[in-house]
């Protein structure tokens, strides 16, 4: 159990620590404590560079795109993994063509093998159109031998590396040492008699990641990187509670009261919570809110509509709750003084008393440097935080040109 589980939390903390009674203020200090707390690195932050969906498969351009939730690259490696992902599909006997019917768990890429029911043998992805999600059409090198349905598999077979090595450790270097050196490239000799790894380099170039030695279309390398994380108090994306229900009864004349039975589930659904439907014989009503007044069981809820148009007793789908907003995060779990420590100091330069946001300054540097302590000595980010491996000097060394 944390000692401040939650955003709400957070705020009734320094509330009753400073005396404050205003919440707006409050979470204004600490959005301003996040700003200069987006660059932590904790353990929790970590991504895990066996999980299939931070393995990247590199375009044709031996290319990988810098993956959203990139905060900070720690190291990446080639090893061979493969990269296998599902989704339903349909498609046609004799078309090169499929459409995805859901949204494959792993992003998909061209030259992904895909087999299941109406594939052809051997048949891999030519071309995504629709970024690769449900409804995206996704062009095969063969024509399908029957009618595609049910669940295909989307896999990387057939692009790893050799399973006796060589593998490649990249360091990371700037985006100028990664074009420069790129031009030499073709002067890296082949390896032969190479250790059992070896020190390749990578870095940003644009949008996307650029590695030396070069690797191919269809190459998988294991990105292993410190993540961002959400603030506090930021907008979530409206969840699907329940896709269909049953709104009655109803009473009252604005606001209305109502019941709605026939859930498929009420989800994690709180007193309070807003929540909308897509209307069918029943609504919910047009331009009010509606809010969730008790829960009756698995299935059932009451609510009331205010504002707006009454409800309509019937049959509803897609009840969705919304206005919802983050309440934890990784850094609030695992490193609440931070968090605590930066508020108070924002929450002290804004009252202008100088001398407390000093102290609460300096507790919340001596915070940041046990971290990045146990950062530098190799506890957590693999053994130093140079910009240069320390194994290999960043002289070219490695040709040697007669």
């Amino acid at each position: 159990m944390f000692i401040i589980p939650t955003g709400d939390d957070l705020v009734d903390f320094i509330k009753d620590f400073t005396g404050s009674t205003n919440d707006t203020e409050i979470k204004q200090c600490i959005f301003m404590a996040e700003m200069s707390m987006r660059n932590i690195e904790l353990p929790a932050l970590r991504s895990d560079p066996y999980a299939v969906e931070n393995i990247g498969i590199a375009d044709e351009y031996g290319r990988i795109p810098i993956p959203g939730d990139m905060n900070k690259p720690i190291l990446f490696f080639k090893q061979g993994s493969q990269v296998t992902t599902t989704a339903t599909a349909t498609g046609t006997s004799g078309q090169f063509t499929i459409t995805l019917t859901s949204t494959p768990a792993r992003t998909i890429s061209n030259n992904m093998l895909v087999t299941g029911t109406g594939i052809a043998t051997g048949a891999t992805i030519s071309n995504i159109t629709g970024g690769g999600g449900s409804g995206s059409v996704v062009t095969l090198n063969l024509a399908n031998t029957g009618t595609v349905s049910g669940t295909l598999v989307f896999s990387t077979t057939g692009n790893a590396s050799s399973q006796s090595g060589p593998w490649i450790v990249y360091d990371r270097v700037g985006d100028r040492d990664i074009i420069t050196q790129g031009m030499i490239a073709q002067l890296y000799l082949q390896p032969v008699n190479v250790p059992a790894v070896i020190r390749g380099k990578f870095s940003e170039v644009y949008n996307n990641y650029q590695f030396l030695p070069y690797i191919a279309q269809g190459d998988l390398i294991n990105l292993y990187y410190y993540k961002a994380w959400p603030l506090l108090f930021a907008p979530v994306t409206d969840e699907v509670i329940s896709a269909t229900g049953s709104v009655n009864p109803i009473s009252g004349s604005g606001p209305w009261l109502f019941g709605v039975s026939g859930m498929t589930s009420v989800g994690d659904l709180e007193v309070g919570d807003e929540i909308y439907s897509t209307p069918g014989v029943g609504s919910f009503g047009t331009g009010g809110v509606t809010v969730v007044t008790s829960i009756t069981s698995a299935t059932s809820i009451t609510a009331t509509t205010t504002g707006g148009t009454s409800p309509t007793g019937g049959t509803v789908t897609g009840i969705t709750q919304t206005g919802l907003i983050v309440q934890n995060n990784a850094v609030l779990q695992t490193w609440p003084e931070g968090y605590v420590y930066a508020t108070l100091r924002e929450y002290y330069i804004k009252r202008h008393n100088e001398t407390d946001a000093q102290i609460y300054q300096a507790k919340f540097q001596d915070a940041w440097n046990v971290v990045n302590d146990q950062n530098n000595l190799g506890k957590w980010s693999g053994g130093h935080t140079k910009l240069t491996s320390v194994w290999q000097p960043r002289i070219y060394r490695q040709y040697n040109i007669k």
